[in-house]
């Protein structure tokens, strides 16, 4: 099937630019059944698309003309095949907004340059949301035209049936289904004329040149302010200190008043709810793509979203007993203290995986430095192909590498060489150190070596360990 892929994007790409392609390379698959590959002449490198819901597709044609002729910096769409499912696209690179936020240690008093990219980010988003719906079709918009109540009860019902059941947790169906009710007429009580971008954060904000540029959007419909800055702040990933949350609120509202009338301190009560909702939304994706698709690496961000609950769950005025019994269950369940702060003054580990063919991982913007690790030499289970779809967090793929003696001499003399400068690190009070994996693809055997790694410094006292796949998306 990959092959008809590429070669039909390669047909594509001659057709658009008269040369052959020379490389293909396939790009790692996010939360959709979308397929991207980097198509490259070794002069020109353009982005190629496959994707089967054809109805999708022209929503995400229609949305990037919109934009891109509006003069918004999104991707611009360069050729399409007759039978709108493959596309080319502007190629933004590899560096997302993500990418930075995983090498970024907050604390509150010291200023780190990331924070103005973050600002341009929200400013671009209050842009679109509000200049962006002018003069758009909404009725183009898949797979609904607006934020409504029956869009709404589609995600509860997703969290409900492909979370919170697969999970184990119990709960009376009925009244949950009236608190979702209850909640649902809160959310659509707020005004809903403006663009909803459903899928904003971090991952979807590519940096070029140090700007901002969209990705991700053909999700996108008419409905209300919050919910995108909600996605964005409390993406599981970027992990946010509290602080930082409030602070940026603030400044995506400044923005938005710039641009239309709004009661900022209405928005900044009902916040909490959108930022719960999108929550809620984002552990019933992780539980589809964990549970059911079998792809484990989505249930690593559970614990983290899961512990997002608590706070807002005190923050919200609406009485609504039986979801916030089954919230508090899963924060109890699945959270963990993970957030960054000004209080911890140990020493954060980052522990991260790449691929090779993509680059060195960025140096931390203050510390720089630290261990790269090139696994390249060790049996590769992505050149079989019971392997090639899965990844370094799933059972096959670590039972596989586990029985090669020489995998596990490898981690040994890592663990050594790591843990030696720990303990330098602790006793000389340093707070940084970054620790990387390379292979060929970043999807086996970096991420199962990151992964080991990271369980065995997580014994350490005083450390934080954060863990960084970069390929794997998410």
């Amino acid at each position: 099937m990959k092959t008809d892929i590429t070669k039909k994007l390669s047909s594509l790409y001659r057709t658009h630019t008269g040369t052959e392609v020379i490389d293909v390379i396939p790009l790692p698959q996010g939360g959709s059944d979308r397929q991207y590959f980097r198509l490259t002449n070794r002069v020109q490198s353009i982005i190629g698309a496959y994707n089967p819901d054809v109805e999708e597709n022209r929503a995400y044609f229609y949305l990037t003309k919109h934009f891109f002729n509006s003069g918004f910096p999104v991707a611009e769409l360069l050729s399409v095949s007759e039978d709108e499912t493959y596309y080319l696209v502007c190629d933004l690179g590899d560096l997302s907004l993500l990418h930075k936020l995983t090498c970024t240690i907050w604390e509150k008093s010291i200023y780190s340059p990331i924070l103005d990219t973050i600002k341009k980010s929200l400013e671009l988003l209050a842009k679109l949301q509000i200049e962006g719906a002018k003069d758009l079709d909404f009725s183009k918009c898949y797979p609904k035209s607006d934020f409504d109540l029956q869009s709404v009860m589609w995600d509860f019902n997703y969290f409900k049936y492909c979370f919170l059941k697969p999970s184990g947790i119990r709960f009376n169906e009925s009244k949950l289904e009236e608190d979702f009710l209850a909640f649902a007429n809160v959310l659509l009580s707020h005004s809903c004329n403006y663009f909803l971008y459903r899928d904003f954060q971090s991952r979807n904000i590519m940096l070029v040149n140090n700007e901002p540029y969209l990705i991700d959007y053909q999700g996108g419909r008419r409905g209300p302010l919050l919910y995108d800055v909600a996605s964005f702040l409390y993406q599981a990933k970027a992990n946010f200190p509290q602080w930082l949350r409030v602070e940026m609120l603030d400044f995506y509202l400044e923005k938005v008043k710039e641009l239309t009338s709004v009661d900022t301190d209405e928005l900044k009560e009902i916040f909490p709810a959108f930022a719960l909702f999108r929550v809620i939304q984002t552990l019933g994706a992780y539980g589809y793509r964990g549970f059911f698709e079998r792809r484990s690496h989505f249930l690593q961000s559970v614990p983290l979203a899961s512990s997002n609950l608590q706070n807002l769950i005190s923050d919200i005025n609406i009485a609504l007993p039986s979801l916030i019994s089954v919230l508090e269950e899963i924060s109890r369940k699945y959270g963990v203290q993970h957030e960054q702060n000004e209080d911890f003054e140990g020493l954060i580990v980052e522990v991260s995986s790449f691929s090779f063919k993509k680059g060195y991982p960025l140096e931390h913007a203050e510390h720089g430095g630290g261990f790269v690790f090139d696994c390249r030499s060790l049996p590769n289970p992505g050149r079989l192909n019971e392997y090639k779809e899965l990844n370094g967090f799933d059972i096959p793929v670590v039972d596989y590498l586990t029985k090669h003696i020489e995998v596990s001499q490898y981690l040994e003399r890592v663990e050594a060489i790591v843990k030696e400068s720990v303990n330098a690190y602790l006793k000389r009070g340093f707070n940084y150190l970054s620790v990387a994996f390379g292979c060929t693809g970043g999807q086996h055997r970096s991420v199962y070596m990151a992964n080991r790694l990271a369980k065995s410094l997580q014994k350490v006292e005083g450390l934080r360990v954060k863990v960084n796949h970069r390929e794997l998306n998410l």
